[in-house]
């Protein structure tokens, strides 16, 4: 192998190498805020859950509870892509 080709093949490597830093950090960035929005839909149907515990009589607290029960679920489903 001369020493050309060896060049060549280590800036293929340096290249596969670089492409698959970049792509584990965009799948990186992806995952944080699928988590973050995990995080703050479980902060909403936490406090709805505890808005319809204090006063299960409330019809606007039931229908928060829904609201952030189906944002959680989004949210679930989300992070497990």
């Amino acid at each position: 192998m001369t020493p050309e080709q060896k060049y060549d093949r280590l800036e293929r490597i340096a290249r596969l190498m670089y492409e698959g830093a970049l792509r584990s950090s965009r799948e990186s960035r992806k995952q944080r805020v699928r988590l973050e929005s995990y995080v703050a839909a479980l902060r909403e149907y936490d406090i709805a859950k505890q808005a319809v515990a204090a006063g299960p009589e409330d019809s606007e607290a039931i229908e928060s509870l829904s609201r952030a029960s189906q944002a959680l679920n989004k949210a679930r489903e989300e992070l497990r892509r």
